[in-house]
């Protein structure tokens, strides 16, 4: 399945684990967790289900953490275009802000198609792994110009200050750091207790 390509293991004799390794390896654990944990045992026809009538919806914790990451590394870190860009269906769901707030959107999960929120997800997992595997990570020092990077993505600052007030001033590694694992790994959490209310927990 797309994304779920495992690290390869580092053998202690061999070399030290670098931090691209540890990077990489963060990234790769988190999609396979993702899949094995929640695509894998849910069914899509569930996936804009409120469980026990209430929280978000699996279709848009999946889009909220993607959009997170797609903005955060590629319009902010990078300065290249968004891999949902490549989504039609995604892309037209309207403006660039939809679903960046924690409140999830009335109606969006039912408008979210489960097939291409996982192509979505993991078209940005490895964008970044590849990007990783290049680059000069001195790069991760840098302090990207985060308020003018939303700004051109579409996401003004009167209508998500706070997110401007969150990425402002932040070094390139916060945005890996945080925007493309913690903030999926927090989530992730989220999901499988969704999963577990459906009743489709495998333990």
């Amino acid at each position: 399945m797309a994304g779920r390509d495992a690290p390869l293991p580092v053998s202690a004799a061999s070399r030290p684990v670098t931090l691209r390794d540890w990077i990489g390896s963060d990234l790769d654990r988190l999609s396979t967790r993702v899949h094995d944990g929640v695509f894998g045992l849910v069914p899509a026809e569930r996936w804009a289900e409120h469980a026990d009538g209430g929280g978000s919806s699996l279709a848009f914790l999946v889009w909220h953490v993607a959009r997170h990451h797609d903005l955060a590394v590629n319009a902010v870190v990078r300065g290249a275009p968004q891999v949902v860009e490549r989504f039609d269906a995604l892309a037209r769901l309207g403006e660039p802000t939809l679903g960046l707030a924690e409140q999830e959107p009335a109606h969006l999960a039912d408008r979210l198609d489960p097939p291409q929120l996982v192509a979505y997800f993991d078209a940005v997992g490895t964008a970044t792994r590849r990007w990783l595997a290049e680059a000069d990570l001195a790069v991760l020092t840098d302090v990207p110009d985060a308020t003018g990077a939303l700004g051109r993505a579409g996401v003004p600052e009167k209508e998500l200050g706070w997110l401007h007030r969150m990425w402002a001033d932040q070094p390139a590694s916060y945005f890996v750091q945080w925007e493309a694992i913690g903030h999926g790994v927090n989530h992730l959490g989220e999901m499988v207790s969704i999963r577990n209310r459906m009743g489709l927990s495998p333990f």
